[in-house]
């Protein structure tokens, strides 16, 4: 039986994107444009801290986002940029020296 295994790589900018969109449906809202410090670990898990300038409340605060929320994040930027992701596929974030990427296996 044949299978397929197939790897979706973002950048920064793009993980940033989604990481918003992601956001915005669980009420925070911010622009890329005001994230001022970034900090993507792979050890332990893969895990962001992003420092995010609150124009309406005038001061900066950090939004923490765990792998889980990382992959959900990712997979709905593909969603609305309609690239397929097939419902039966095993989904898992992965890391490597180029980045984030999601991995999707059909067996």
């Amino acid at each position: 039986m044949p299978s397929e295994n197939r790897d979706i790589f973002f950048t920064e900018h793009e993980l940033k994107i989604a990481l918003m969109q992601y956001s915005r449906r669980k009420g925070i809202k911010f622009n890329v444009e005001n994230v001022s410090e970034f900090d993507l670990t792979t050890k332990n898990g893969i895990a962001v801290a992003m420092k995010v300038f609150n124009a309406g409340e005038g001061k900066a605060g950090t939004v923490k986002y765990s792998q889980p929320e990382i992959a959900a994040a990712l997979m709905g930027y593909c969603m609305k940029l309609e690239v397929p992701l097939p419902k039966k596929g095993k989904k898992s974030l992965q890391s490597n020296e180029d980045g984030l990427y999601l991995n999707i296996k059909i067996l």
